[in-house]
């Protein structure tokens, strides 16, 4: 192992993992599509002791498993962030007791998180008009209770088919960069996909099965079966289906304050439209390596990342490292917008909640113990 397992662990003691447990949890992390058998194989464990780490890592809730929608492959368009500063002389107490169920209303929004006077959040949207509905609502309501700053919120936009999602809920190069492993580049990883897609042609029985998936992450195909009302082989059937098709695709999530992270960052960033996507690879595996994120989405003009660190001063050095590199090839017009968020005081109104937006793009009106 590395210098950096070595100092996380002197910094973490009381949740240090050993070099096995370490290496158990970034595999998963690496496959989470990947069977036991084939994942203990490939890191060269016995199975008997990489499931023993496995079971332990999962009690101890050191990650969670969750079966993420491929957005454009069920009819979805875009993707949404909003960012900015909140009236710091408002409390999230206030702003949760006039907004929370007007926020959880939202079924686009899978990902909301403030903390203080910032905030931020994700959706994906059928077009545009579905999300600006709920974007005049929010501003709406915000605007009347004073709980925005003079300048907003700022809104950004990433259609599907102009965009590249080069890292989506994927954790494996920051975990990777705390334990020393080897982090595959982001070509070999990339999921949601990039240009125009036929959307998946899905049986009733199907569409049971990935709402089910993504309401049961962790269960048997024989409890989906019982809880959406299908047969055992028919999940089975259309699990295979989803995987190779690529209409839904699993993650394992890491719980970053366990891991030794105290700061959560979200950066927005303009772009020289004179520059490509393509001109930028070796900047974005730059970012890769030194910031690590698990999310990170652009476009020609513009883009943002999301990325965990163990302190302000490990994410600026990286910062300005990557800085000097965009500026040196001219491939940014402005300095990135960030939001540094502790941890500890970061407040999840949504984190990574897919149900609702599964269900209202498969057609569901409603659904009770998994049945339509």
């Amino acid at each position: 192992m590395s210098s950096l397992y070595e100092e996380w662990q002197k910094n973490d003691p009381s949740n240090s993992l050993s070099q096995n447990e370490a290496r158990v949890l970034h595999s998963l992390i690496k496959w989470p599509d990947l069977t036991d058998q084939a994942v203990h194989s490939q890191i060269g464990m016995k199975k008997s002791t990489f499931s023993s780490i496995k079971t332990r890592l999962k009690e101890n809730g050191y990650y969670t498993r969750y079966y993420v929608p491929n957005f454009p492959k069920i009819g979805l368009e875009l993707l949404v962030a909003m960012h900015g500063h909140l009236n710091r002389f408002t409390t999230l107490e206030e702003r949760m007791r006039v907004a929370k169920d007007l926020l959880e209303s939202f079924v686009e929004d899978f990902h909301i998180a403030s903390e203080s006077n910032k905030a931020f959040n994700l959706s994906a949207s059928a077009n545009l008009t579905e999300y600006s509905k709920n974007q005049e609502k929010f501003v709406q309501l915000y605007s009347e209770n004073k709980f925005l700053d003079k300048n907003g919120m700022s809104v950004v936009y990433f259609p599907f088919e102009i965009s590249r999602v080069r890292a989506f809920m994927d954790y494996e190069s920051l975990v990777a960069k705390i334990f020393g492993f080897a982090s595959d580049p982001y070509e070999k990883r990339q999921t949601i996909p990039s240009g125009k897609v036929t959307k998946a042609k899905l049986t009733k029985a199907e569409k049971k099965v990935l709402a089910g998936l993504v309401q049961f992450p962790e269960e048997s195909d024989t409890l989906i079966a019982d809880k959406v009302g299908v047969s055992r082989n028919t999940v089975a059937n259309a699990k295979k289906k989803f995987l190779e098709q690529n209409i839904c695709f699993p993650r394992a999530v890491p719980d970053l304050q366990k891991l030794g992270l105290k700061i959560l960052v979200f950066s927005y960033r303009k772009f020289n439209p004179m520059t490509t996507m393509a001109q930028r690879v070796e900047a974005s595996e730059m970012v890769r390596q030194l910031l690590a994120p698990f999310m990170y989405i652009s476009k020609n003009l513009d883009g943002i990342v999301i990325s965990a660190h163990r302190s302000f001063e490990e994410y600026n050095a990286a910062h300005d490292e990557i800085m000097r590199f965009y500026l040196k090839h001219d491939y940014i017009i402005d300095e990135p917008i960030s939001y540094q968020m502790s941890m500890s005081n970061i407040n999840y109104i949504k984190e990574f909640d897919f149900l609702p937006l599964t269900l209202k793009t498969l057609g569901f009106d409603m659904m009770k113990d998994g049945r339509e």
